[in-house]
């Protein structure tokens, strides 16, 4: 479908991105790279005030939007563990994940989407929109000539602009302003920081634990400045990070260890949501439920995807760029343009071995067939490394 769009001479702003996330600044950062006039909106005062994610980006992200390596450390060794701490070593020549301290790298990334262009305003929560709607249109519709403008009290109360991306996260208030779909299928994660110690090795180091991490894993991450050891698990389950950590005393030590920082969050795991974009507005990242439905991995998505949504709406709009003939300038949408939330869905990939897969995690039992036997330490391995390395795009 192809939106009718607002001219950018009565739009302050061409893109107005919610949620300065992953997701959000690779689109802001892009988008003015192509010559839009960007917003960016998050709620928190700062960059990295609040985290909830562990921050692990995989080569591919790494590939998509490298940081300074004070704020990295490569891991290239990963040990997948049962539940009496056998583990499989796996290792792939080329392969490597980066941890990261997240905080330092979302304001090093605040600081390269500025550097493109984009205005970011900080301690500016999403509050709605307007209502903009053409004579006779349903409520909820976004079509007309008129830019939309934004609702509130706060920084960014009668801001208007031509298009809206909701990067606001898993619980997105944006999919919420626009009866878009929301996520439902949710993994609840939390992360602990511990003191780092010589010890905790170079490996990516990850527990099948039902008892402690049902539906999911439990993990140890030698990180920057820090050891994070966290559990991802349903929703409906209690998160017992204390008693996981006593469980893994004995390799780590953590005992003995100070407690530097707690975090948590959700995960969406359902995939991309079928309704995430209508006329003038779509969600990417967690608020589209871009994140890979076994893994759970979703900072190389953001990356990609925050991108291409970029792309699709400066094209869209009839924005420019060194390698465009058009401007942001020349007016509406360009003619025949499709709608940017379709190229998108176009490009997502399918998952459908990864749903089957994360369909037989939750329900068959998993770390009980290791243990008897019935999954073989061989197969299980080859498993691993599919899940590890051999990442689609």
């Amino acid at each position: 479908m192809t939106a009718v769009g607002a001219s950018r001479e009565s739009a302050d702003y061409d893109l107005v991105v919610v949620g300065a996330g992953f997701a959000g600044l690779a689109c802001a950062r892009r988008a003015a790279a192509r010559g839009l006039s960007v917003l960016v909106l998050e709620r928190q005062s700062e960059p990295g005030e609040r985290i909830h994610t562990t921050g692990i980006l995989v080569k591919e992200a790494w590939e998509e939007w490298a940081a300074p390596a004070s704020l990295v450390r490569r891991i290239q060794r990963v040990r997948v563990y049962d539940p009496n701490h056998r583990f499989v070593e796996l290792e792939r020549d080329s392969y490597f994940f980066m941890a990261t301290d997240t905080a330092g790298l979302l304001r090093h990334l605040v600081d390269e989407t500025r550097r493109s262009g984009a205005e970011i305003r900080f301690g500016a929560p999403w509050e709605g929109v307007t209502s903009m709607e053409a004579p006779g249109a349903t409520r909820g519709s976004l079509r007309g000539s008129m830019p939309l403008t934004l609702a509130g009290s706060g920084a960014a109360a009668g801001v208007t602009c031509r298009f809206l991306v909701g990067a606001d996260g898993a619980r997105s208030k944006v999919a919420e302003s626009f009866g878009l779909d929301r996520n439902r299928r949710l993994l609840k994660g939390v992360e602990w920081e511990y003191e780092p110690r010589d010890g905790d090795g170079d490996c990516l180091h990850c527990f099948i634990d039902p008892e402690c991490a049902p539906g999911y894993i439990g993990w140890v991450v030698p990180g920057v400045g820090a050891t994070q050891v966290g559990l991802a698990l349903h929703r409906d389950r209690r998160a017992d990070l204390h008693r996981f950590s006593e469980k893994i005393d004995g390799l780590f030590g953590l005992s003995g260890r100070r407690v530097l920082e707690k975090r948590g969050g959700v995960i969406p795991i359902g995939g991309l949501l079928r309704n995430f974009h209508a006329d003038r507005v779509m969600l990417v990242g967690d608020a589209a439920g871009m994140v890979s439905p076994l893994t759970a991995g979703g900072i190389h998505q953001a990356y990609r995807f925050g991108k291409l949504a970029a792309d699709a709406i400066a094209d869209h709009l009839g924005g420019g760029g060194p390698d465009s003939s058009g401007g942001a300038d020349a007016g509406g949408p360009r003619s025949g343009a499709p709608h940017p939330g379709d190229v998108v869905r176009r490009a997502y990939p399918n998952h459908a071995l990864k749903r089957a897969a994360r369909w037989g995690f939750d329900r068959l039992p998993v770390a009980r067939a290791l243990q008897a036997g019935i999954l073989s330490w061989n197969l299980f391995r080859g498993l691993a490394e599919t899940v590890f390395f051999d990442r689609g795009r």
